[in-house]
């Protein structure tokens, strides 16, 4: 269980999913993971691996800038807005390389047991 508003969480689901699967799309092997795990301190950690390429180290530190963008037709907005959707449910979102290759985007939102303290 999280503290989350579920349609805002499910966009950044379904952005991070959609780019894994346009990732993946030239790829061998394709191979989609979502799991959710506890993440200390009361959190809760979701994470999207894929069998992708990877992301270029070029782009890897801006990734989540607004209009910074690895496809040719993005508008590069989509994982700034997951930044700021997932920063407002008091989480954080980075990406790390996929042992084997591919990419896993991690996010943390606040868990149900979690009581905020003023």
């Amino acid at each position: 269980m999280v503290l989350v508003d579920r349609i805002q969480i499910q966009q950044v689901l379904v952005n991070l999913i959609r780019n894994a699967v346009e990732a993946m799309a030239d790829s061998p092997v394709r191979e989609l993971t979502v799991a959710a795990r506890p993440g200390g301190k009361g959190l809760v950690r979701i994470s999207v691996s894929d069998t992708g390429p990877g992301i270029d180290r070029q782009i890897a530190s801006r990734l989540f800038q607004a209009f910074a963008s690895t496809k040719e037709q993005g508008m590069g907005l989509g994982l700034s807005i997951c930044r700021t959707i997932v920063e407002a449910h008091g989480g954080r979102i980075w990406t790390e390389p996929r042992p084997g290759g591919g990419t896993i985007f991690q996010f943390t939102i606040m868990g149900a047991d979690t009581e905020e303290t003023a």
